[in-house]
């Protein structure tokens, strides 16, 4: 708790309000939201006369600048208490920008609803001192009390808890272009700009988000083959490369792309103490002022393990609302990128496509609140293979497309890998070894024909392969399957041998 002449004051903060009253200023059609807003909102008296005249004065239809300011606190015999002329005039220098006043009306609401509870602390103490009063009574009026403030703490009414679109408003409605950062509809602005990174430790997921960085600076071309549609800022809060790491990726990146501005588009933090800790308050407030000063379009958590310990839904949901409460509302709110890890797949099981989804690490909610995931996984677990299968097995808002393959680069992008077939990607030679030719001309030794499930299960029997490997060896792209041919009935049959 902050001191005055060595007491402790109340809950307050005098940035904020000078902030706000600085926008007041600079910005006067910012204070129109807010003209009901009491003025106890403020804890510092000389705030709290200077916003009743600025609410005063807007009322009145008057002019609101600096001069005039001045002119109706002299008739009002108010200036002394406003702080005087050199303090009043120093305001508007303590706003950077009118896009603040959601953040620094979002601290004064939350230091008063702490003034208030202090309030009832106090009241309820004086209750309960008095003997002859009733329990019962003393619990209701202290609840009443409580439920004051906790609407003291909800957001405000300009700011809607649910949005309803009729047919013809939602038909009318066109997405900000400027929300729209990479690809279509993939890693964006906004509220619902979730974005998931999954791949295997070691695979190149921090590569890659160095590289969608170097794109966010160039804002044109393309990243991992998506389009990029401008440029932006990137904020990356990370918790496994120290200072040595990042200097090493930043000195390459300058070296092999002198002709952009790293300086500014990407802001790396340094691994903070106890991993990416949201639950702490001290912690969400240091991210907030970040945010405000650099004003990201772009926020990449890098791991999310370092921010949930816990596989269960609600802690994802908890763990999102704490990281949201740290970005600004509306189409000032920053994309999210998070980087998180996948299972350890058995040997047999290579998933494809929209299956690669549910090889992200922890609970289903993480993918499931995502708009968009991508998946990247080493080509073969050869160290030296640079190779890299890219999934977006994920795409809410946008049209899904192929997987691709890429060469993973230190301090630059990826080179995209042509000659090397994605639909190739978890076959091995051993597949090849295993289930033959004989072994599939043997299912249908007794039968004309198989369902796909009898036949994997007959392969798996006869070759002695799992059956994902079977699987693949009869699949669309696998390399038993231009033996067969599909039967009328849904079920498989072997072609007839050509002359």
């Amino acid at each position: 708790m902050q001191k005055i002449n060595g007491r402790s004051a109340p809950p307050h903060s005098l940035e904020a309000e000078q902030g706000l009253l600085g926008c007041f200023l600079q910005w006067p059609e910012t204070l129109a939201p807010l003209a009901n807003k009491p003025a106890e909102l403020f804890h510092d008296l000389r705030h709290m006369e200077l916003f009743s005249l600025l609410k005063e004065m807007h009322g009145k239809k008057e002019l609101i600048d600096l001069p005039f300011v001045f002119s109706r606190a002299k008739e009002r015999k108010v200036l002394k208490l406003l702080g005087g002329i050199d303090y009043v005039s120093e305001l508007p220098d303590k706003a950077p920008s009118r896009e603040n006043v959601p953040y620094y009306l979002s601290i004064l609401r939350e230091k008063h609803a702490l003034r208030k509870l202090m309030e009832v602390c106090h009241g309820s103490i004086a209750r309960i001192g008095d003997k002859e009063s009733d329990v019962q009574d003393l619990l209701l009026g202290i609840q009443a009390d409580l439920d004051t403030v906790t609407r003291l703490g909800l957001p405000d009414k300009e700011r809607k808890a649910l949005t309803i679109w009729t047919a013809e408003s939602i038909s009318k409605y066109e997405p900000p272009q400027h929300m729209q950062l990479v690809g279509d509809n993939e890693i964006c602005m906004g509220y619902e700009g979730v974005t998931v990174l999954a791949g295997p430790g070691s695979s190149g997921k921090s590569l890659a988000v160095t590289s969608l960085v170097l794109a966010a600076a160039r804002g044109s071309g393309l990243w991992m083959g998506r389009k990029i549609h401008r440029k932006f800022k990137v904020l990356v809060l990370q918790a496994e490369n120290g200072a040595r790491r990042i200097k090493k990726e930043v000195e390459a990146l300058k070296r092999n792309h002198p002709e952009l501005n790293l300086d500014e588009h990407i802001f790396i933090s340094d691994p903070p103490e106890g991993g990416l800790p949201f639950h702490r308050p001290e912690f969400r407030a240091a991210v907030r002022d970040e945010i405000l000063k650099i004003k990201p379009d772009l926020v990449v958590l890098d791991p999310w393990s370092q921010v949930a310990t816990e596989d269960a839904a609600k802690e994802v949901v908890d763990k999102l609302a704490e990281i949201r409460s740290c970005f600004p509302a509306g189409e000032d709110c920053p994309g999210l990128l998070i980087v998180a890890h996948t299972k350890k797949p058995r040997p047999e099981d290579v998933r494809k496509g929209r299956g690669l989804v549910f090889m992200v690490s922890g609970s289903v909610a993480l993918p499931n609140t995502a708009r968009c995931v991508y998946v990247l996984l080493p080509w073969t677990d050869d160290p030296e293979d640079p190779r890299v299968y890219w999934c977006c097995p994920k795409l809410n808002n946008g049209e899904m497309y192929p997987a691709t393959v890429w060469k993973r680069k230190f301090g630059t992008f990826f080179e995209h890998d042509d000659k090397t077939n994605p639909k190739e990607f978890g076959r091995t030679d051993d597949d090849r070894e295993k289930i033959t030719e004989d072994h599939l001309r043997a299912a249908f030794d007794k039968t004309d024909e198989l369902k796909s499930g009898d036949l994997v299960r007959k392969l798996a029997k006869s070759s002695g392969a799992g059956e994902s490997t079977c699987w693949r060896a009869i699949g669309e792209d696998g390399y038993l399957r231009s033996l067969l041919m599909r039967a009328g009935t849904g079920k498989l049959k072997l072609k007839e041998p050509t002359e």
